[in-house]
């Protein structure tokens, strides 16, 4: 089921590089320390070499921008500690040029605040005695979330936090569910009862942000208290981190926030670059960002995440001032490995990678690494520490393709380095894997057949109909096909007009296809308003089969915010390249009629099972008609 995409030039971007060397006077806050600027062949941790090194990956993968942070412990340095900045490439689409304290989404990098919180809220003694009964990493989700359900009774029955934070719940990521509720983290986990599991409870590791979602309500469950002021009070202050904020509008207030850089159109399946456009404004309102503030909320600097590793370093204690942030029993904890993730590397100088909470561990060429990634529409970041060797290495990207592998890329050279170890090519290993990835993908893709087989009822009949699933919501098809005379029904005739969907669906369905050919395929186009989506197109493939493709795009909000007015760049349409099979399920075939998505729409781990059967039973999410 192979859709295709036309090769479209990729904008190039300038970028400009440079390294600060910073040494912050004991006993003061980050933001009074004293800068020195040094030449980059006189700094320690970034050196020139590092410079040019990042110079020519920006320039590899025509990426827009970096900012980078390499933290290092050794008691000959005045203060204890060094801390050099590397700021690379432009944070916006003015050309501004990224700066230690540009902001940066750090996405799923909150995840570790969220896991000390729950720390906190365990060390409580105070909230103990209130209770009658101490938390536990062991606490059943059960015994404290009053509106806790879920679909499998054992699971609902057995899940506690532990599980939860080092994703074996047997929940599948299940991220499309995530949209603007009217009740908040209360209503998503009200919601959980409905979404299909893939696995037991322990059996294997399958990521999952909604369970760090439900664990945000604690503060407000048991202190009355919001999740983000609970991290701010307790974990910002103390380490004087005043720019990092869950609230995209104070980000955008503060002039400091990058925008996110996305390949707008990009096909991987295709080979299809795409247009490198920077995403104006960020991919969430204000408003739409507390429900998954524990999962992937935070949005702060490079300069003020080296606080955060330091402390992290130094097992909890400012680096500073020498207090206590954070119990060192909390640091040790969240870091230790519970899951397997990858019991089979496929490089000899990695281990087997552990997950803990909120944290990966394993070890690199002999040194042990704890760290994690993000990954936000338009953001890439990762944070990483070495903890006996007493270094830390954040590399926050605003790219949104190949951050990722920038980042791989340069921790591990910077690793190589300052480890004294003969330098891989990475470079070569990743693009070569990225590209075997990829062609596997093309040749398991089925072609549309040249003459499919019609589905039981008219396609077109299924315009205006209603698909519910009570966690994800409502689908309402718009019908978009060759020499139809009709009226569209309801919101549709608007859906369908829209510059959005006319570049949708004339998007070629395989490389060879004329334009002539792409409008000929029955297609649905579907409005939702999620938080990694705008719109579902399901492409009609054989008999009651379709292609799906979950497509995100910015024209919409950039309308409603006057961004079209102003003539400010930034129109994206994402999401060609993830597909999954949606089977229309007819009254004649079943006692339900619906739409079952399958084809791994729901995210699963790699141990974890699909759900085999047929009709509704097949489903991994089933919206039923109304």
């Amino acid at each position: 089921m192979l859709l295709s995409r036309l090769r479209i030039p990729v904008l190039v971007l300038l970028y400009i590089g440079s390294s600060i060397a910073v040494q912050i006077p004991f006993n003061a806050p980050s933001s009074s320390a004293s800068v020195t600027e040094n030449a980059s062949s006189r700094n320690v941790l970034i050196t020139s070499e590092i410079d040019s090194f990042v110079e020519e990956l920006l320039q590899r993968y025509n990426s827009s921008g970096l900012s980078v942070a390499v933290i290092r412990r050794n008691e000959s340095y005045p203060t204890g500690w060094l801390t050099e900045f590397g700021s690379y490439g432009v944070a916006k689409a003015d050309g501004s040029p990224v700066t230690p304290d540009t902001l940066f989404a750090i996405a799923s990098n909150s995840k570790l605040f969220l896991s000390l919180s729950v720390g906190l809220l365990i060390e409580n003694q105070t909230l103990a005695e209130e209770r009658g009964e101490k938390l536990s990493w062991s606490s059943r989700a059960i015994d404290v979330f009053p509106q806790w359900g879920l679909m499998d009774k054992d699971m609902e029955r057995l899940v506690n936090f532990q599980d939860m934070l080092s994703h074996r719940t047997g929940m599948p990521r299940h991220d499309q569910s995530g949209r603007p509720l009217e009740g908040g983290v209360l209503e998503m986990i009200s919601k959980l009862r409905f979404l299909r599991p893939s696995a037991e409870v322990r059996e294997t590791w399958q990521y999952n942000n909604l369970m760090y979602e439900t664990l945000s309500y604690l503060p407000t469950l048991l202190l009355h208290e919001p999740y983000e002021s609970y991290i701010a009070e307790n974990l910002f202050k103390p380490l004087n981190m005043t720019a990092s904020t869950y609230s995209v509008s104070e980000a955008e207030a503060s002039g400091n926030l990058a925008h996110g850089y996305m390949r707008s159109m990009r096909d991987d399946g295709a080979g299809v670059d795409g247009t490198l456009i920077p995403a104006v404004p960020y991919f969430s309102r204000p408003g739409e960002e507390k429900i998954w503030a524990g999962a992937g909320g935070v949005i702060t600097s490079a300069r003020e995440l080296s606080m955060w590793v330091a402390m992290l370093l130094g097992n909890g204690k400012h680096p500073f001032t020498n207090e206590t942030v954070v119990p060192e029993t909390l640091i040790k904890h969240v870091a230790e490995g519970v899951t397997v993730v990858d019991g089979a590397p496929a490089y000899a100088e990695l281990s087997p990678v552990l997950y803990g909470a909120g944290q990966e561990r394993y070890s690199y060429r002999g040194h042990e690494i704890i760290e994690h990634g993000g990954s936000n529409p338009g953001f890439q970041t990762q944070v990483a520490r070495f903890p006996h060797d007493n270094l830390g290495i954040v590399v926050l990207s605003n790219d949104d393709e190949f951050g990722t592998r920038i980042y791989q890329i340069l921790i591990r050279h910077i690793a190589d380095r300052l480890f004294g170890l003969a330098p891989i090519d990475w470079k070569t290993r990743l693009d070569q894997k990225a590209a075997q990835t990829m062609a596997e993908g093309i040749t398991a893709a089925l072609p549309r057949p040249d003459a499919p087989t019609l589905p039981t009822h008219s396609i077109l009949s299924l315009e205006g109909s209603q698909f519910m699933h009570p966690t994800y919501g409502m689908l309402v098809p718009c019908y978009f096909g060759p020499n139809v005379q009709r009226t569209s029904h309801g919101d549709c005739a608007g859906v369908l007009a829209s510059p959005v969907t006319q570049q949708i669906v004339q998007t070629p369905f395989t490389q060879n296809s004329t334009l002539e050919d792409t409008l000929a395929i029955p297609t649905l186009i579907i409005p939702v308003k999620h938080f990694f989506a705008t719109h579902i197109m399901l492409r009609h493939f054989d008999g009651n089969i379709f292609n799906g493709s979950i497509l995100w795009s910015n024209w919409a909000v950039r309308e409603d915010e006057g961004y079209h007015r102003e003539e400010i760049d930034g129109d994206v349409i994402t999401g060609f390249g993830d597909r999954f099979e949606v089977e229309w399920i007819d009254a004649s075939e079943s006692s339900e009629e619906g739409l079952a998505f399958k084809g791994d729409f729901w995210g699963k781990g790699k141990q974890a099972k699909a759900p085999g059967g047929t009709g509704k039973d097949s489903a991994e999410v089933w919206f039923a008609k109304v």
